[in-house]
């Protein structure tokens, strides 16, 4: 076979082979703009560089699940203190396209808009595709604020989870870091349910699971909850991630129209996760980075047996 046929082969392959592990269904029932998450950021109060991730997760109707996940360390002491925040917004509105790049274009079932001059991250399914979570990880101590652009979380069937974890969990490397720190230090959690008056909780030295049970018994439509409400996943793609550690604070049935959360104490993080309805689950999640080695090795097999079927042709 000659060189040019083996590029031209290796170069349509892949788009061949993509097409047919994943293709939009024919019948599109999801319109566009139907599933919606608004972000609003800040800037971070934690004087160390610290994580802040999040994971957008879709399904083509009736077909496969994707995800794609953005991420950023900052850090309070390098930023302008009197910076409006649109900095980091960016910062993290790219990282997330960035994280979409991996995904053939047929795949990116959502759009990701921050609006000029605004601290603003707004995340929506396209046409033929549906939202089926976002995580939210924040170890930045920023302020964040949640709604689904003036629909109600209950109404629109969104269901919000508040998990508390240890920034010593992603932060703690052995052999490094002195001491890995085993409960909060000193701070506050406030949460703010739209104009309602917020919720205050002191989280000196206490356990995340203490904390989770007092924001459960102080927070409406709430329950302590060992199950978690999006499935948790660490893989070898997804850094920074960690297991679920057995409770966090479900609001499966929460009328209002925004959330906010704002958390003063280094010790601590919250992932805030939000699932959306999704009427045509399945099983199969594709991880953008995974898909890509299947694709390249496929195309290879077949050019190597094409070649070795030309090579030991008879004369």
């Amino acid at each position: 076979m000659k060189l040019s046929n083996l590029f031209h082969l290796s170069v349509t392959a892949p788009l061949l082979l993509s097409g047919m592990l994943c293709h939009p269904a024919l019948a599109v029932t999801s319109v566009a703009g139907q599933d919606q998450l608004r972000i609003h950021t800040s800037l971070p109060k934690k004087a160390s560089d610290s994580l802040f991730s999040y994971t957008t997760e879709w399904r083509v109707d009736s077909g496969d699940l994707y995800r794609a996940t953005g991420l950023g360390f900052f850090n309070a002491a390098k930023i302008d203190a009197s910076s409006d925040g649109t900095l980091i917004t960016k910062k993290l509105f790219n990282a997330l396209k960035d994280g979409l790049m991996h995904l053939e274009p047929i795949w990116r079932g959502i759009t990701i808009n921050n609006p000029e001059n605004q601290t603003l991250l707004s995340i929506a399914n396209k046409d033929g595709y549906s939202l089926t979570s976002v995580t939210v990880r924040d170890y930045t101590n920023q302020s964040l604020k949640y709604d689904l652009a003036d629909k109600n979380f209950s109404a629109s069937g969104v269901q919000i989870a508040l998990d508390l974890v240890l920034a010593a969990d992603v932060e703690y490397i052995e052999g490094f870091t002195t001491k890995k720190s085993s409960t909060a230090s000193e701070g506050e959690i406030v949460i703010t349910v739209d104009d309602q008056q917020p919720i205050i909780i002191k989280t000196d030295g206490k356990t995340t699971r203490a904390l989770e049970e007092e924001i459960a018994k102080q927070l409406a439509s709430s329950q302590l909850s060992q199950t978690a409400l999006v499935s948790s996943f660490v893989s070898f793609y997804d850094k920074n991630n960690k297991p679920f550690d057995g409770s966090e604070v479900q609001l499966s049935n929460f009328a209002a129209n925004s959330i906010a959360i704002d958390i003063t104490d280094p010790n601590l993080g919250i992932l805030t996760k939000f699932k959306f309805k999704d009427e045509n689950s399945t099983v199969k999640v594709n991880d953008p980075l995974f898909l890509f080695p299947i694709l390249l090795l496929t195309t290879m097999l077949i050019g190597c047996y094409i070649w070795f079927r030309k090579t030991n042709k008879p004369e």
